[in-house]
């Protein structure tokens, strides 16, 4: 199901999500090129959206130095020459979209978000299992991530009302998954 919310908090909360799904894949790549800083610093700026989300965060300020810090932590795969910079470069992409979401609410990158989470999953099942269209769309790996998002989704509009409780049960549920969205364990 094509994610799709009435109010502006839900998207970000929604790309928070999946950003939230993909850290295990970002901190794998930043352990094997051994930058641990960066992986601490992706951890920061996702809290910060959550504290945003959760009403606890109002400075443009800091989400805007947030943005600079988010990209230059960003993978460039021209400069790697491992597969982990692929799902790790889709990580921060999806926190850039939360965060450009939050700065600017004429900005809606919900579709392309949820396009990329699965795309991300798509990809890693080409280039692990040599997978074609039919296998990968059967895989568990690609199923879990369908699944997340359907419920990911039914969570934020069954909440629509109850924003900041809403926010708390979803970071629950996320921080609950034990591996990101390629297996990677958390």
């Amino acid at each position: 199901m094509s994610p799709h919310f009435p109010v502006h908090w839900q998207k970000i909360a929604f790309i928070a999500s999946l950003a939230c799904r993909h850290q295990g894949n970002y901190i794998l790549f930043c352990e094997a090129i051994e930058q641990p800083d960066n992986a601490a610093s992706y951890r920061k700026i996702l809290h910060k959206v959550w504290e945003y989300l959760a009403g606890q965060l109002n400075s443009m300020k800091n989400l805007e130095k947030a943005l600079l810090l988010l990209e230059e932590i960003t993978p460039n795969p021209e400069e790697h020459d491992n597969y982990g910079v692929y799902p790790a470069l889709d990580a921060c992409t999806l926190l850039t979209s939360a965060l450009q979401m939050i700065l600017d609410h004429d900005i809606d990158d919900l579709q392309d978000a949820a396009q990329l989470s699965l795309g991300t999953v798509a990809q890693f099942l080409e280039v692990s299992v040599e997978a074609d269209a039919d296998e990968i769309a059967q895989h568990p790996l690609f199923e879990r991530e369908q699944q997340l998002q359907d419920e990911v989704q039914r969570q934020l509009l069954n909440g629509e009302k109850h924003k900041h409780e809403t926010i708390r049960q979803l970071r629950r549920m996320l921080s609950e998954l034990d591996c990101s969205n390629l297996g990677i364990p958390n």
